[in-house]
């Protein structure tokens, strides 16, 4: 019996212009427990690639031939032909998404905030009402100890740096039983210490639980590090799928020629999340909508 893919694409297509694909023919198989870095310089596509495999975005309708065009998760359809599956919050409930701006909400303690990944298994009125229970607490304070922030459990999550947020968040999806992570450039904003230790945590659920992650990154030297493939997106492409040993300087640089500078060095450059935030407020609003309770 062949294995099931965790992730595959099928000839992905996405416009948001008349005249620029923001993804173009992109197909991949990603297969259950591997960890994967997604790489390109800024506006490559590894973002709107990311959100399509969560469903949170709807490629193009096929012109030539429209049973091409999919997207399956866990050996589900989240989407095909250009239209998602109306069943699809049944396959996001597998699926954590990390953003780049961590998704807390900042009043709220740490604590709530990993609380709120019961939220797709537990009644609607005691999600408004962020009603958990003595167990969910006591297994939300178990992912908390597994990041190692469970003694920032009481404090608001506004007051905890970068890093320790971006903690919180994954630990919210090992208590939402994800069986896939998506991470979308979780490190790009903040230092390199905090970077490593986000980067070491995904590593060590990816090794120790078999959850399939895939990360985005713009700096390839944690891709080396931490992941054995690697994605490398070009103009909405694919220009490279293999062993992410191969990502040399000199490979880069072929590939990516000017733009390879931005990836070599991403990880001095500290970019801004500003920059992000039309998008982030997207995805808030459709995580909203996705993950509610039924």
């Amino acid at each position: 019996m062949l294995d099931i893919p965790a992730i595959h694409v099928n000839r992905l297509t996405k416009s948001f212009c008349r005249d620029k694909k923001a993804l173009n023919d992109v197909s991949l198989s990603i297969a259950d427990g591997e960890m994967v870095a997604l790489i390109g310089a800024s506006g490559s596509g590894k973002s709107t690639l990311l959100r399509h495999i969560d469903g949170l975005v709807q490629g193009n309708k096929g012109s030539a031939d429209q049973r091409l065009c999919c997207i399956d998760v866990l050996g589900r359809p989240v989407q095909s032909c250009g239209k998602i599956r109306r069943d699809v919050r049944r396959t996001r409930a597998d699926i954590g998404f990390i953003f780049q701006q961590f998704n807390l909400v900042g009043r709220l303690s740490v604590l709530t905030n990993v609380c709120m990944g019961f939220l797709g298994r537990i009644p609607a009125w005691r999600g408004a009402g962020a009603l958990f229970t003595r167990d969910e607490k006591l297994q939300a304070m178990e992912a908390l100890a597994r990041v190692g922030i469970a003694d920032l459990a009481g404090q608001r999550a506004s007051t905890l740096s970068g890093g320790q947020q971006q903690r919180a968040a994954i630990a919210r999806t090992l208590v939402q039983r994800a069986k896939i992570i998506l991470a979308d450039e979780p490190i790009a904003s903040l230092d390199p210490a905090s970077s490593t230790r986000v980067m070491e945590t995904l590593a060590e659920i990816n090794r120790a639980d078999g959850i399939t992650v895939v990360v985005s990154l713009h700096q390839v030297d944690y891709a080396t590090r931490y992941c054995p493939r690697t994605i490398a997106m070009r103009n909405g492409e694919i220009a490279f799928d293999g062993s992410s040993e191969r990502l040399s300087h000199d490979f880069l640089v072929k590939l990516y020629g000017s733009d390879s500078e931005e990836l070599i060095m991403g990880h001095k450059l500290h970019p801004k999340a500003a920059d992000q935030t039309a998008i982030v407020q997207e995805l808030l609003k459709h995580e909203a909508l996705s993950h509610a309770a039924v």
